[in-house]
């Protein structure tokens, strides 16, 4: 059953995307497409520049550790992201690696860089549907695969994380589900500009609250 008013249409690119300029990581195209009228229209869109020809970049990881109460894993909570000047809360993610067999690989691999988890990969969940992360900007696209950790089968010892040379700011925490939207707005607030919430997280922590706060 289709909730929707309007019969969707096909859009696809109708030549080669011309290219408006290269970074070292990135791109920026134009395309050109036509809509359901048939009207021939333009786009910009920055690409991630990659050997893999998969629509998939990177993976997102919702990970929750039951302390006893179960809490959130963010590992990205004071990244400092230079493209918005200041630091961001984040999900724990990474890219897909072109060598990677599956996307809970690479999950798995950065959840240990980020948060120093060790969590077998059978205990790891794929959903299995690409996710756009800004749809009208870029054709950057993820899955998200979800974990349960409990803390008492962990050593706290163990857990390292192994950052890369660029994650240096990399902090990581986990803040309670109960309330996560106050904890994450007073986190924000008690840093003074310096640190911004993820649209991701905040869409996540505001579910929550709309759960609690009608259907009690």
């Amino acid at each position: 059953m289709s909730l929707l008013r309007k019969k969707l249409v096909s859009v696809k690119t109708l030549k080669p995307a011309y290219s408006l300029g290269k970074g070292d990581w990135l791109e920026l195209e134009r395309i050109e497409f036509k809509d359901d009228r048939n009207i021939q229209r333009s786009w910009e869109r920055c690409i991630r520049k990659k050997s893999q020809t998969s629509k998939i970049d990177a993976v997102d990881i919702h990970a929750i550790i039951l302390t006893p109460e179960p809490e959130l894993l963010l590992s990205h909570a004071a990244l400092c992201r230079p493209a918005i000047e200041c630091y961001c809360i984040e999900f724990p993610s990474g890219l897909v690696d072109a060598n990677d067999d599956d996307p809970i690989t690479s999950a798995q691999r950065e959840l240990k860089e980020e948060t120093g988890y060790t969590v077998p990969k059978e205990k790891i969940t794929l959903v299995n549907s690409p996710l756009p992360y800004e749809p009208g900007l870029t054709d950057s696209c993820c899955y998200v695969v979800k974990t349960v950790i409990d803390a008492k089968d962990i050593l706290s010892s163990s857990v390292i994380p192994e950052p890369e040379a660029d994650e240096w700011s990399l902090q990581t925490l986990s803040l309670p589900l109960k309330g996560l939207l106050e904890y994450l707005l007073e986190l924000e607030k008690s840093n003074e500009g310096q640190l911004m919430i993820d649209s991701r997280v905040y869409s996540l922590a505001s579910g929550l609250a709309y759960s609690s706060e009608f259907y009690k």
